[in-house]
């Protein structure tokens, strides 16, 4: 994201603006109003890009894509730009502008005069007589429609049938190819994997015996192994070693949990095959909300993930309606949009799947819901960019003075995966990652105003290895050291670490 006074970039913007038609203009501006809603903008670029740089979203590799969009690889080349790696990153869905304001550039170029005037006419009567005299275009009609609230990326039936009405079959198949892509896409990204972590099996109440941390991929349906087979697992038998190299794919031996959760140690090698990495060049990387309703980790969070190039919202001590507020608010913020990562780090007393901030009465706020407000289309700006949460909950104890701990839970019907049967779960939205540690809330007797053993680990360990690893074995090693430094507190109550994701790729903090 690049600042309002960036005079680079203002300066770049502004020539580009200078070397394009009003046809090219008009096109840049449809292609990005989903950027400046609230704005209006009555087709002139310069006019665009000054809204653009006040919000914070003019940036170098949007206008690029924009170019790249109506084709104007002369400036591309003037601006010494890396065209394959700019069309390889659009084909990976990195790409700002969405394929629905694509498609409908697509079918604007591919309409003739004649076809132009017979969509106008017939469709003419879906708009305000008063708004008539501004439609001159294709893109014109369609923003006119999209005020009316006839059309939008869910529903195309209007230009569709229109479509068929002038017999261009070929420009209503481009429609329903699109919307089988996105029927796609949100099918393929229906999954979840859960990595629990193990106890020391004495915190439980059982006979001491050796134990191991351990890392479990619980892989939901064939459609993953078939879409994203980089997050299954390899077979097992590959050497452990005790620490992190340069990222890699993660490895486990999977097994069917009952009442515990046992598996080999995660290995951490190097290995040729490579996942694919999460793109993190934006300046900053992303946003940092950090929600400390217990006052022990916010100054070690906030330094570790400034030290990381986020930009860091703060909250101290909030009741539950202002938390709530808070997150929904941060969801809804227009500069999400250039960032290419969010984190969410919350600290508080709470339930095995509620936050209970500083009221402390239940019900208090869900687990699922505050990873809602920044799912699909609640916060349509993070879709297809990591969002993590980090989560200490100190969980208080009940009636019986025993302490509240997650018991094991039927997440459905079993089913097969490669010989093995797995637990379904329910499917969630691609690249989130939730990692919850829940302990008793007497430990913060013990070490007042000291930071939690969890972020103090996870500070540690993403500061050290940073540039080096990606997240998912940090983590790794995080669960581990957790677990230990539990121990040493005298924790008497099982402390299970916690985590949830569904990351379609690595992600490396550069």
């Amino acid at each position: 994201m690049f600042a309002q006074g960036d005079k680079e970039i203002r300066k770049e913007a502004m020539a580009i603006a200078a070397e394009l038609s009003q046809e090219e203009s008009a096109i840049i501006v449809f292609l990005c109003t989903d950027f400046v809603k609230g704005y209006p903008v009555t087709g002139e670029v310069k006019e665009l890009f000054e809204i653009l740089s006040k919000r914070n979203l003019l940036r170098l590799d949007l206008l690029s894509e924009l170019l790249y969009q109506i084709r104007r690889l002369d400036i591309l080349k003037k601006m010494k730009v890396d065209l394959m790696r700019l069309e390889n990153n659009l084909r990976a869905g990195e790409g700002y502008v969405s394929s629905y304001r694509q498609l409908l550039v697509n079918i604007s170029e591919d309409l003739s005069q004649e076809d132009l005037r017979s969509v106008l006419f017939l469709l003419s009567c879906q708009i305000p007589k008063g708004r008539l005299e501004t439609v001159k275009t294709f893109l014109d009609l369609v923003v006119e429609l999209e005020k009316c609230g006839k059309i939008d990326e869910n529903n195309l039936a209007v230009v569709e049938e229109c479509l068929t009405n002038i017999r261009r079959i070929d420009l209503k198949r481009k429609i329903s190819k699109h919307k089988q892509m996105r029927e796609c896409i949100r099918r393929s990204d229906a999954y979840q994997n859960v990595i629990p972590v193990s106890v020391p099996q004495q915190e439980c109440g059982h006979v001491e015996q050796p134990w191991l941390s351990t890392v479990q991929p619980v892989i939901t349906t064939r459609l993953l192994r078939q879409c994203a087979p980089s997050n299954c697992p390899r077979l097992p038998g590959e050497p452990n070693v005790t620490e992190l190299s340069s990222p890699v794919p993660e490895s486990a031996q999977a097994t069917v949990p009952r009442t515990s959760y046992v598996v080999q140690q995660v290995a951490v090698g190097t290995h040729e095959n490579r996942l694919e990495a999460y793109k993190m060049q934006s300046n900053p990387f992303g946003l940092c909300l950090i929600i400390d309703c217990i006052g022990t980790d916010a100054d070690l969070l906030k330094e570790t993930f400034e030290a990381l190039h986020f930009n860091v919202l703060l909250h101290l001590y909030v009741e539950l309606n202002e938390m709530e507020k808070i997150l929904k608010e941060t969801s809804e913020q227009n500069d999400l949009a250039a960032l290419d990562c969010f984190v969410c780090c919350i600290i508080s007393r709470g339930t095995q799947d509620c936050i209970l901030a500083v009221d402390g009465n239940e019900p208090g706020l869900p687990f699922k819901q505050i990873q809602h407000y920044f799912k699909g289309q609640q916060c349509r700006s993070l879709v297809g960019k990591p969002r993590l949460f980090f989560v200490q909950d100190f969980l208080r104890a009940a009636a019986n003075g025993e302490l509240e701990l997650p018991s094991a839970q039927s997440n459905g019907d079993l089913i097969q995966v490669d010989g093995n049967h797995c637990e379904e779960l329910v499917p969630q939205e691609a690249d989130v990652l939730w990692c919850c540690c829940q302990v008793s809330q007497s430990l913060l007797h013990q070490a007042p105003q000291q930071p939690s053993s969890f972020m103090r680990t996870l500070s540690e360990y993403l500061r050290k290895y940073q540039h080096k690893s990606d997240l998912i074995s940090i983590l790794t090693e995080v669960n581990r050291k957790t677990m230990l430094r539990n121990e040493q507190l005298n924790q008497l109550q099982a402390t299970p670490l916690i985590l949830q994701h569904t990351l379609r790729k690595q992600l490396i903090f550069p």
